[in-house]
């Protein structure tokens, strides 16, 4: 979103006498977290209108989601702020590559890789 923003701010205010004003959405903004939320929920339930799952969204909300990302500043402090149903997960495959977990956003629960995210999130949902 950045490059983008950038392009599109330096066209704008090349044709246009006043500069371009914006209010930018993006992680760590918990505004993007539930609009994602909601997105989710109406893609449970247009693929599947009748299931159980469908029921389920319809009464409340997905139990988890889970946010997977390397960058404890954006993607987990985005999921801290976000609270409930948002589970974060920190990979050590980019910005993050500490030991431990990050003291300052600590993520619920830090693997080396995203593969071994889903595996453990597989693990912890049941699902084989």
């Amino acid at each position: 979103m950045g490059a983008f923003r950038i392009a599109l701010e330096s066209i704008f205010n090349q044709v246009n006498d006043n500069p371009l004003k914006y209010t930018s959405y993006g992680k760590p903004n918990p505004f993007v977290f539930k609009n994602a939320a909601k997105i989710l929920e109406k893609l449970v339930m247009s693929m599947y209108p009748n299931s159980q799952a469908s029921k389920e969204v319809k009464e409340s909300q997905f139990s988890t989601i889970y946010m997977v990302g390397d960058n404890p500043k954006v993607d987990i402090n985005g999921a801290l702020k976000a609270g409930h149903p948002w589970s974060s997960v920190l990979t050590r495959t980019g910005v993050f590559r500490g030991k431990d977990n990050d003291p300052q956003f600590p993520a619920d629960l830090v693997v080396d890789t995203v593969e071994d995210a889903i595996n453990c999130i597989f693990e912890k949902e049941c699902i084989r």
